[in-house]
């Protein structure tokens, strides 16, 4: 089914106002459930899952590889999902200047691009810099979920989290289907280091 020929799912960032450029997620769902949103989606599978399962929660993903997007769109469209929006966007522009302020019940970022050429770390996503966006957006008892199979980018988020006063690590079970790159890991016998911070503002 041709993206658009039933249900359109992906979202226009080029028909926000310039005025004011953050989305109001009311307006994006056409209700007011809690909203969560996974960076690089892939094929979607952890996407998917989820929001087949929690028709209560509505989904965003944001994914920058079109050919990905096209794909996990045309699979929540053969499904119907309506509680599901994709973004094809950078992910640290489109939190900071299209996500509302204290919007967000949850973020799932898992298997990052970890660019593991020293030249390239400053292309990496996770740093002082988003996670101060990150905070920004999340409700209070939000939380975030990080998931990496490159322990080396494990430990400069364990760094950059520990400069935070306001998330707090948790233990929560792991919900949800894997994603492609987890199942590969896993099949390779690699580790996974995984975190789950919640949002506790301090006052």
């Amino acid at each position: 089914m041709p993206i658009g020929a039933d249900l359109e799912l992906l979202l226009e960032l080029a028909d926000v106002g310039d005025a004011d450029p953050m989305l109001r997620w009311t307006e994006v769902f056409g209700c007011d459930k809690p909203v969560e949103i996974e960076i690089g989606v892939g094929k979607g599978r952890f996407l998917i899952d989820t929001a087949m399962r929690r028709e209560d929660i509505n989904y965003v993903g944001v994914e920058w590889a079109m050919k990905y997007v096209r794909m996990a769109h045309a699979r929540c469209v053969r499904r119907r999902l309506s509680n599901v929006r994709f973004v094809r966007a950078d992910a640290r522009e489109f939190v900071e200047f299209f996500v509302p302020a204290k919007s967000v019940s949850a973020y799932h970022i898992y298997f990052p691009d970890p660019w593991p050429k020293k030249r390239h770390h400053k292309r990496r996503l996770f740093d002082v810099a988003f996670l101060s966006e990150v905070e920004r957006t999340l409700v209070q008892g939000g939380r975030l979920w990080l998931a990496t199979d490159f322990g080396e980018y494990f430990d400069v988020m364990v760094e950059v989290l520990s400069q935070s006063y306001s998330m707090r690590e948790v233990e929560a079970e792991w919900e949800g289907a894997k994603t492609n790159y987890e199942e590969k890991y896993l099949a390779e016998g690699k580790p996974i280091y995984r975190r789950v911070l919640e949002f506790t503002p301090v006052e």
